[in-house]
């Protein structure tokens, strides 16, 4: 780890599948960072599972302000600020985390890793959006520094993997034709 790097914002909020899609991309954070304080920010559902994690040091709670809720967006600011991070991973890269970027301006912001204009470590690959969740983050994370390739989850590598990830070009599975009829086989 970088003494540079002491405080580390994780932002995933998304779905369950999206969640555990992210657990890769987070155990290569908690590697890549491994004497670092690194916060979760996420919603109320994942909580308590990625306290359980040996990924994060805290969890912190998304409540989601509305537009104009702005005495909640402010407490939102206030707190990211506070938090004194020295990059963030936004592994949910949505139009909302966008606002979380520039609420922590204006003045230097940590460096942050993701899609919004204005980043230190742009995610600018223009087949983002067609690429599989986990080829997607796999490649955020070397954008603009050189991870081990070793320490991120790839593209498709290991006959397990293939098997889970139907972006990859293996053969899709077979399904027994006891199955496709919905009997016993007999």
């Amino acid at each position: 780890m970088s003494a540079l790097h002491r405080r580390i914002l994780v932002i995933k909020l998304g779905a369950l599948g999206d969640f555990v899609q992210a657990l890769g991309p987070m155990a290569a954070i908690r590697r890549h960072h491994a004497g670092a304080q690194i916060v979760l920010l996420t919603m109320a559902a994942f909580a308590a599972f990625a306290r359980r994690s040996a990924y994060f040091d805290e969890v912190w709670l998304d409540d989601r302000p509305q537009p104009l809720a702005v005495a909640r967006w402010w407490a939102l600011r206030r707190r990211l600020v506070a938090g004194h991070f020295d990059r963030v991973y936004d592994l949910q890269t949505s139009g909302r985390t966008g606002w979380y970027f520039r609420l922590m301006g204006p003045g230097p912001r940590p460096e942050w890793s993701g899609i919004v204009r204005g980043c230190s470590h742009p995610h600018r690959n223009p087949a983002r959006v067609r690429m599989h969740t986990l080829d997607r983050q796999a490649d955020q994370l070397r954008a603009g520094r050189p991870w081990r390739s070793a320490t991120i989850p790839g593209p498709c590598t290991s006959s397990r993997r293939r098997a889970a990830r139907p972006s990859c070009s293996s053969p899709p599975p077979r399904i027994p034709r006891f199955a496709r009829r919905g009997g016993s086989g007999s």
